[in-house]
């Protein structure tokens, strides 16, 4: 009889792979607690590695960081209350001076010298030694025949050591101006003139806008006469020629030697047109004197005598011309216009 077949045994699990896992978990459990232990621990490690940084290496005190003392500002600031003072009196002065100096021009140019020269010496008592005071001194000498008290103020203001240029060169040549005689000679229309001399670079009367630089008298048919008058502008002014006038007055005299101002028209044309002054040229304007003619055969004979002109701008009077030059003294222009006093 056959024998059964033996079962064949149950397999035991292998011990291999049960290792593995344990040591696996155990692994991991290890390496959660370390990172636990070094979460809890950091700060204080960091703490501590900063204590012992800070005692290796003390930190600089704070004192050691203030500024040195080179620059103090205390200074400027004790100066700051006195910076406004001196240039209040300094605008004061100048705006005194200015006024004293135009109105010393505006009396010269009508042939006031005496308050001319008060007006300006005492400009001279506040600015000594200014270049354009002391021209101005000068001049109003040259105009009142005083030839050695204007050499003598030409010779000071020669002596400034910061005179431009400009003005030495001016003072230098109406100082020889006054060295030189004048030559023994038949008068010319200018000499004879009034009003023609004392005269700064530009050929201006000192402080004008507008003067007249030339004027030409010729005789015409019938006894009329043309009178060509230059007049010219300050460099670098806009000139408004609505705000300009100009006066042009012919005398004749009658056989006893009374002067009186002509009846009839006097014409006027301006021979430079467009006249603006834009290019620093003068302008020319001619005015032409027609002799009256008498009426009856018992009129006065009257004779051509002379003229007088005044330019005016902004209703100031700018500059004059008489030629003969008594004309001016018996017949003076007004220094401002009737329009401008109403």
């Amino acid at each position: 009889m056959p024998q059964p077949l033996a079962k064949p045994p149950i397999p035991s699990p292998s011990t291999g792979t049960t290792f593995k896992v344990t040591m696996g978990i155990l692994v991991c459990f290890l390496i959660l607690q370390a990172i636990a232990v070094i979460w809890h621990f950091l700060p204080l490690i960091q703490r501590n590695l900063v204590e012992r940084a800070i005692a290796a290496n003390p930190p600089i005190p704070v004192a050691t960081f203030t500024p040195p003392p080179t620059a103090p500002t205390p200074a400027p600031l004790a100066k700051a209350p006195q910076q406004p003072t001196q240039p209040t009196i300094d605008r004061e002065v100048k705006q005194q001076v200015i006024k004293l100096v135009d109105e010393s021009d505006k009396s010269f140019r009508v042939g006031e010298y005496d308050i001319a020269s008060s007006k300006i010496a005492d400009a001279d008592q506040l600015v000594p030694n200014d270049p354009g005071i002391l021209l101005r001194i000068g001049r109003i000498f040259e105009k009142t025949g005083k030839i050695t008290e204007a050499s003598a103020i030409y010779n000071r203001l020669l002596g400034l050591t910061d005179l431009p240029q400009q003005l030495r060169a001016q003072t230098e040549r109406r100082l020889s101006m006054l060295s030189t005689p004048s030559p023994a000679s038949t008068p010319t229309l200018v000499a004879n003139e009034q009003g023609s001399d004392v005269r700064d670079e530009f050929g201006l009367q000192p402080g004008a806008t507008l003067g007249i630089v030339d004027t030409r008298l010729t005789d015409e048919a019938n006894g009329s006469k043309n009178l060509r008058i230059a007049i010219k502008s300050r460099p670098d002014i806009k000139i408004d020629p609505r705000q300009m006038t100009v006066h042009v007055f012919f005398y004749e005299r009658d056989q006893a030697g009374n002067k009186s101002l002509t009846e009839s028209k006097v014409l006027t044309e301006w021979l430079s047109p467009p006249v603006n002054w834009a290019d620093n040229e003068p302008e020319l304007l001619r005015a032409t004197y027609n002799p009256p003619l008498p009426s009856d055969t018992n009129a006065p004979n009257l004779a051509y005598e002379g003229y007088v002109v005044g330019i005016y701008y902004n209703n100031e009077i700018q500059d004059t011309r008489a030629n003969p030059g008594s004309l001016a003294d018996d017949n003076p222009l007004p220094l401002y216009l009737k329009s401008q006093t109403k």
